[in-house]
């Protein structure tokens, strides 16, 4: 005889193979286990505490539940598919420890509003990780900027060479980045630090729930004001997505240029041989596989975005089961940006810069011809769209004999203007005073950059702050 469903009164016949096999997510949704388990702590609490379990019976409950979290932890449980989700296996197995006691658990609860108390749950211990990962990260950038404050590369536009920047300038833009990116993640903490449980199905309970109780218990921020909306929306997982998505991008776009300046075209950086690979065919090979692979993840993860967009645009207030889906995306993601954070750490800290190669590209591309512009305007007293005109036609000259700004003789810089042979000419298209003409807050001049450091740290002891806030009130 086939168990009976926890939820099989009402029916003549039990589900069909299909239907078991379509309508399981205990194959996912395990992931959940001790979240699920501890938000049912709290509730066997709260129960205790309106008089629908004695003190010795929410004892019994409790440390059944303690007992299958153990058992979980150990590899010890044995999940079934007919129990089709964590809820009902976590029920089912108290059940069995515990008979008729187990089932009082469900008591003033659906499971609705606890899958969603369980993500949320789920949420802020998973951001909690990533925002100590990321901490490490943005510490990471810091360093390797420190390290480069003298180091001067290109500066791209259109990916062709623009300016002249210092290496550090270059670092600490992807830093500035990851600090949105960790704020983010600290608003997405904040979305999910909610006590949704007491909001049953859709519109409350039939019980004299004291969520005050449950919100103190789970250590949660505040209350759902409407119990429609506590558990028919999933904006806590968007903005998580959302929030890993625009980290992934902003990564990505950082591994492209790990893979174009470490390229034998370009050879600005060099990665440690732990993090590439070689070729199974070609034995000269080098492969930057960790930029490659997490910036094929970016897409995984962005498509994971969609997916829960698209999954949950059409559905009508409140829960529909289509949300069992809403957990694949967000589990995936999280183990995504958790690999991919480590990953581009380690490229961080591993990055050797070769300043030489940087140099031969600055001269080749003619990075200070603006410089030059700006000087004849200042200098010499030149209308800018002259100096432009002047610079220009030296560029091209230079390009057609195969000179760079720097080697070009003294003569035939006059044959285009005479002005070009005065002898500030040198200290115009000096690559140092390039970058340290750029004296504005955020510039790349050497003095901006010793700030903007100074402030890089005082924002990571900030953010700290409040990452180890966070940390405090998990452990409470």
């Amino acid at each position: 005889m086939k168990e009976k469903k926890l939820w099989g009164g009402r029916f003549d016949a039990p589900p069909s193979s299909l239907m078991i096999r379509i309508g399981e997510s205990i194959s996912f949704d395990k992931e959940l286990y001790s979240h699920d388990i501890e938000g049912s702590i709290s509730h066997s609490r709260m129960l205790k505490r309106i008089g629908i379990l004695s003190e010795s019976e929410q004892r019994k409950i409790e440390t059944g539940l303690i007992q299958i979290k153990k058992e979980i932890d150990s590899g010890k449980f044995e999940f079934k598919i007919e129990n089709e989700d964590i809820h009902m296996s976590v029920e089912s197995r108290l059940t069995e420890l515990l008979g008729d006691l187990g089932k009082k658990l469900h008591t003033g609860r659906s499971r609705n509003d606890q899958v969603s108390q369980d993500v949320r749950l789920y949420i802020k211990s998973e951001v909690e990780a990533i925002l100590v990962l990321l901490a490490d990260l943005l510490s990471a950038w810091i360093g390797k900027a420190e390290a480069h404050t003298k180091t001067i590369i290109p500066g791209y536009t259109h990916l062709q060479i623009a300016q002249p920047i210092r290496a550090s300038h270059y670092f600490l833009s992807h830093f500035w980045a990851n600090v949105r990116d960790f704020e983010d993640f600290l608003d997405v903490y904040e979305r999910a630090d909610e006590l949704v449980l007491g909001s049953g199905a859709l519109a409350g309970v039939n019980y004299a729930t004291d969520r005050e109780f449950l919100r103190k218990d789970l250590a949660l921020s505040r209350i759902s004001e409407n119990s429609i909306d506590a558990v028919s929306q999933r904006d806590h997982i968007f903005k998580f997505l959302f929030a890993a998505s625009q980290f992934m991008i902003h990564v990505s776009r950082f591994c492209e240029e790990i893979i174009l300046y470490t390229s034998q075209e370009f050879s600005y950086f060099k990665l440690p041989d732990h993090l590439t690979t070689g070729s199974s065919i070609m034995p000269q090979k080098k492969n930057p596989d960790v930029a490659e692979l997490i910036r094929g993840k970016t897409g995984r993860v962005i498509g994971s975005l969609t997916h829960l967009l698209v999954m949950v645009k059409g559905t009508p207030l409140s829960y529909n089961r289509d949300f069992q889906e809403d957990k694949l995306p967000l589990f995936d993601t999280v183990k995504q940006i958790k690999l991919s954070i480590e990953g581009v750490r380690d490229m961080v800290l591993g990055i050797q810069v070769f300043p030489e190669n940087a140099l031969r590209s600055l001269r080749l591309g003619f990075s200070t011809a603006t410089d030059l512009a700006d000087w004849l305007v200042s200098a010499k007293g030149i209308p800018f769209r002259s100096a432009h005109e002047i610079v220009g036609e030296l560029v091209k000259h230079c390009s057609a004999k195969g000179y760079d700004l720097f080697n070009i003789p003294s003569g035939e810089r006059g044959q285009i203007h005479a002005v070009l042979t005065d002898p500030g000419y040198e200290a115009a298209i000096s690559l140092e005073t390039s970058c340290d003409k750029k004296d504005v807050m955020g510039g790349t001049s050497f003095l901006r950059q010793k700030e903007q450091i100074k402030r890089a740290k005082a924002k990571v002891n900030e953010l700290t702050k409040k990452l180890k806030s966070i940390e405090s009130k998990g452990k409470k």
